[in-house]
């Protein structure tokens, strides 16, 4: 087994906070303000708060369930054939999130840093660090996360000190100018860009905890910390850009930090990027974990070799990530992903709610 203890709810907290910020803090609000313009700081955060619905879903969910994780109790509300189905389609999610964040990362930084290594060296390093990673038991895999906070603090200042740099208060006004139609349709983009909450799914029964809500408040905080970090970057390129510059520079908060003059550091940006890079594999290791669980109960049995299954989603993932450097090819993948995630952590979790109530098969809860 690879679960030798459980993790706490201050792991938990540190856990899905990194997971979800990944590559988004770089191209918020491009995205967002695409029909809301400056009003997307608040398509952000209704973004912030459907995420928040979909936690209490999931959360409900495995409430149900609480002695077991999703590949294990799927089988008692979908049967033995559709389960295993749906635990592959799960374990192929999580391995594309992995792909998504891979091949989006290195497209940043090989047009900002890295512009004559090569491609599959940048993403065969980022991998193999990731799954070394995601190979270990949760546990040690929570506690390298924990470490890894230290970072996301020092980006989280960064970007804090880049706000104070030049730009127009003006561009806020009037408050919801463009209308609550084209707010709305931001809004979805804006909550692909906090999936990672539904590691809930799997980790539900290796927390400890006294009270079943504490996960919940745990959840909850991690998630609103993460909807005010986005909303703190949207709010900074919206003070620093016009609409026009909005709508041309896909990566506003690099763009902010290469421009930002600050007497310690003469290139905020590399450095912002470079610290970003152990904050951004967090995602990748977790989702790599994540695909090799739910590939391990497919075939409604457990496989016990965890590093095995995880090095094979790896290497599936690096062939697959190396069509990556065509842009054209990632347009087309994001695309795919977004429609992707919405299905797996809101619509998904939904319907086996239903249908858990429905059968009214549910475990003991704690």
């Amino acid at each position: 087994m690879i679960h030798l203890e459980k993790i706490s709810v201050k792991q938990l907290f540190c856990l899905v906070i990194l997971t979800q910020v990944g590559v988004h803090v770089l191209t918020i609000p491009y995205e967002e303000s695409r029909h809301s313009g400056y009003d997307s700081w608040m398509s952000v955060l209704i973004g912030g708060a459907i995420a928040q619905a979909a936690i209490l879903i999931i959360y409900w969910l495995g409430k149900r369930y609480a002695d077991r994780s999703l590949p294990q109790y799927i089988f008692a509300i979908a049967g033995r054939q559709l389960g295993s189905v749906i635990n592959v389609l799960f374990a192929a999610y999580c391995a594309e999130s992995s792909l998504m964040v891979i091949v989006g990362y290195s497209d940043v930084i090989s047009r900002w840093m890295l512009f004559k290594t090569p491609w599959l060296v940048i993403t065969g390093i980022m991998y193999g660090i990731a799954a070394y990673i995601a190979s270990s038991s949760l546990r040690s895999m929570t506690a390298i996360t924990q470490t890894f906070m230290i970072m996301f603090a020092i980006c989280f200042v960064i970007v804090f000190i880049s706000g104070t740099g030049k730009g127009d208060w003006r561009h806020f006004l009037p408050v919801g100018t463009h209308g609550i139609g084209p707010i709305m349709k931001d809004a979805l983009p804006a909550f692909w860009a906090y999936a990672g909450y539904d590691l809930l799914l799997y980790v539900f029964p290796f927390v400890r905890y006294r009270k079943q809500k504490e996960l919940l408040i745990a959840m909850s905080a991690a998630n609103g910390f993460t909807t005010f970090f986005y909303v703190l970057i949207s709010v900074i390129a919206t003070y620093s850009f016009s609409e026009s510059q909005l709508d041309s520079i896909p990566e506003p908060m690099v763009f902010i930090l290469r421009q930002f003059k600050w007497p310690v550091v003469q290139s905020l940006d590399i450095v912002f990027m470079s610290v970003w890079l152990a904050v951004m594999l967090v995602t990748v290791y977790v989702y790599l974990f994540l695909s090799a669980r739910y590939l391990a109960f497919a075939l409604g049995k457990e496989v016990r070799n965890h590093p095995l299954l995880v090095w094979i989603v790896t290497i599936v993932c690096f062939t697959v990530g190396l069509w990556g450097s065509d842009r054209q090819w990632l347009f087309k993948f994001s695309v795919y992903h977004n429609t992707a995630t919405a299905i797996a952590i809101a619509l998904v979790p939904t319907i086996l709610l239903v249908a858990s109530l429905a059968r009214g098969k549910a475990a003991a809860g704690g």
